[in-house]
């Protein structure tokens, strides 16, 4: 083989191990490290865009719980990176500040009137001979738009 042709495959081998290899190696060594570095209580970025708190770490999945009451289980592979302290936008409490709830409702039991109220209680109810019908052949029948296609 011609020695210029050598050099050529050389070169070709060199560069593509430092743009496909090293940069997989180096992603593939951080992910490693986020890994090792979660702990339960953290604030991570999950794949999806969710934020949340670590709440219970498995072999394979994760408990994170988005807002106080509510978990969700995802695979390890799908938390991002772990959030700083300044990146929360909105904080969550799992408790009412003071002032914040109606003292008269907090211990209010629940009655009927309470359970069943809707918006639309005083409405009248629409009468079915306002509901349009379908139109009618000579023989009285309801028309069947497909069979007179076909």
């Amino acid at each position: 083989m011609d020695p210029l042709t050598l050099a050529m495959i050389a070169v070709l081998v060199v560069v593509g191990y430092f743009l496909i290899i090293r940069p997989q190696q180096k992603r593939a060594k951080e992910a490693k490290e986020l890994q090792a570095s979660l702990q339960e209580g953290s604030r991570v970025m999950m794949s999806g865009g969710i934020f949340g708190t670590l709440r219970h770490l498995g072999d394979k999945q994760v408990v994170v719980e988005v807002s106080p009451g509510v978990e969700l289980t995802f695979v390890r592979q799908a938390i991002i990176r772990p959030l700083k302290d300044d990146e929360d936008e909105f904080e969550y409490a799992d408790i009412a500040e003071p002032g914040s709830v109606d003292p008269d409702l907090v211990d209010a039991p629940l009655t009927a009137d309470v359970v069943g109220t809707s918006p639309f209680a005083n409405e009248a109810p629409i009468a079915t001979d306002e509901v349009a019908a379908e139109p009618e052949t000579e023989t009285g029948k309801p028309t069947d738009k497909l069979a007179d296609q076909g």
